[in-house]
């Protein structure tokens, strides 16, 4: 819930101001969830609504704003006709984004969520985002997201594990839990998405806590999620969880496209082969070209100490980047997956279960304990 009473997304009050306003009034005034406050004064503008949006012809894009950096929400600027320096004029008063006009309602209503979301996001008691990422199929990604969320939600920390590998996420399948929505299901639902909505069609995995929600169930089911659906839903997720793990397919997709943009931190996932070191490699040049802060990228290399594996020295100089975390090469990982058990779960003394056990204790340090339960630590137990 935010500062003024409003849980997720619901209800979002939009400043509206500007010589060219008006068409843009007549779109939003259809769209239900939205409220329009036009500007009256100053003061109205610090208690009254959650985004501005200050609508321009584009031969007025370098007039004054009045007041824009004074405003204590996030703005919007808009203007019809070609992008003559809206650009450079949207980046002087600090505006949360810039949209050329016309755009489709869908789009604009998604630009002033994103940017409430956004301030709410800086401003209050959110849940952290890590996302797990390869650009390889079989690096073991989704077995570091499971363990990783089983970890944390054991820990005592209300977790939640969102599979977005549409078409062939396994998540559900690797915790032996079985569905009763996905979120192809909750997409597809009537309303809003707010955190009430999503806690309703998660599962829960009865051994941890650990809540999920799984990938569609058939491939084509993927095309019920765009890109609104996924905006809410993340955000619904970090208003409500301490921890929130994202695991994603190999590609550079649109669902993955929208974790970067919820996520704190994202685990890329590399084995020691040459392969997984060429993908990982371009991967690192797209995650840069993306806008992505590199700070906010941690290398973990799987499987480290396999047979014929390469050297963690080497890993680095392919990568020009240093490993993170290691997790080792491990037999019991394999059997765990058989059985539909995290390895953390299945024992907490093994070499993986203890190095993935400590990475989710660095990861979500801090991270807000489910009713105030002292959080349990990994690190340095022994075989039970």
């Amino acid at each position: 819930m935010d500062s003024n009473g409003h849980n997720g997304i619901k209800g979002l009050r939009v400043l509206l101001s500007g010589p060219a306003a008006d068409g843009v009034a007549t779109m939003l005034a259809h769209q239900p969830a939205i409220s329009l406050v036009r500007p009256t004064g100053l003061a109205e503008t610090q208690t009254s609504a959650d985004v501005a949006l200050h609508v321009l012809e584009s031969s007025s894009v370098h007039s004054e704003l009045p007041h824009a950096r004074e405003l204590r929400v996030p703005l919007i600027l808009a203007a019809y006709g070609e992008p003559n320096g809206i650009v450079e004029t949207g980046l002087a008063v600090g505006a949360a984004d810039v949209l050329v006009l016309p755009q489709p309602a869908e789009t604009l209503v998604f630009a002033l969520r994103k940017a409430a979301a956004a301030a709410a996001s800086a401003n209050g008691d959110r849940g952290k985002v890590v996302t797990v990422f390869s650009p390889k199929g079989g690096s073991g990604k989704t077995v570091l997201a499971t363990n990783l969320a089983a970890a944390t939600a054991r820990s005592g920390v209300d977790t939640l594990l969102i599979d977005l590998d549409l078409q062939f996420g396994d998540s559900a399948l690797t915790l032996a839990v079985s569905p009763r929505a996905t979120i192809a299901d909750l997409a597809a639902s009537a309303g809003d998405i707010d955190l009430e909505k999503l806690k309703a069609f998660v599962s829960t995995d009865s051994r941890t806590g650990l809540s999920l929600l799984p990938a569609p169930k058939r491939p084509e089911e993927a095309d019920l999620v765009g890109a609104p659906q996924l905006a809410a839903i993340l955000e619904a997720a970090r208003s409500g969880f301490g921890a929130v793990v994202i695991d994603t397919g190999p590609l550079f997709d649109a669902p993955m496209l929208a974790a970067l943009d919820h996520t704190e931190q994202l685990l890329l996932v590399c084995n020691p082969e040459v392969t997984s070191l060429k993908n990982v490699r371009i991967g690192l040049e797209t995650i840069d070209r993306l806008g992505f802060p590199r700070e906010r990228v941690s290398l973990v290399a799987n499987r480290i100490g396999a047979a014929g594996a390469v050297a963690r020295d080497d890993i680095e100089d392919a990568l020009d980047t240093k490993i993170a975390f290691e997790l080792p090469d491990d037999p019991e990982v394999p059997a765990a997956i058989n059985r539909a058990l995290p390895v953390v779960l299945a024992d907490e003394g093994t070499s993986f279960s203890q190095a993935a056990g400590r990475l989710a204790d660095t990861v979500f340090a801090g991270a807000r304990a489910k009713d105030d339960v002292p959080r349990r630590r990994f690190g340095l137990r022994g075989r039970r």
